[in-house]
C-alpha cells in the first residue's frame, strides 16, 4: 500500500468575509483529510512491511540511499528482515524468542 504525502502548505486566504473557507483552503483540507484517512486506514489494518525475496533484499539493502533500519519481509524464509549496517552482512532476521 502506498501512502501518498501531505499536500505543502502555502500562505492563502484560509476563509472569506462570512466565515467559510475559501476554495483553495477546501481543496487543501480535502487533499490533507485524503491523505490521513489512508494513513489511519492502513494503522487500523495492520502494518504490512514491502514483500520481497531474499535476492531481492539483498540487492536493495546494499544501496547506500535505504538507512539503516528499513525492514521487508523476506518472501523467501518467511521471515521480517531489517538493515542494520552499512556493510556486509547488510540484513538480519527479526526472530522471536
Amino acid at each position: 500500500m502506498s501512502v501518498s504525502s501531505l499536500p505543502p502548505f502555502y500562505d492563502m486566504p484560509f476563509t472569506d468575509d462570512g466565515g467559510h473557507l475559501t476554495t483553495d483552503a477546501q481543496l487543501y483540507m480535502d487533499q490533507t483529510f485524503q491523505t490521513l484517512d489512508v494513513v489511519v486506514e492502513f494503522f487500523n489494518l495492520g502494518v504490512q512491511m514491502p514483500q520481497f525475496t531474499n535476492a531481492q533484499i539483498v540487492v536493495i539493502a546494499q544501496q547506500s540511499t535505504v538507512p539503516l533500519g528499513t525492514m521487508w519481509y523476506d518472501t523467501t524464509n518467511n521471515k521480517l528482515v531489517v538493515k542494520t549496517k552499512a556493510i556486509l552482512p547488510w540484513i538480519e532476521t527479526i526472530t522471536s524468542v
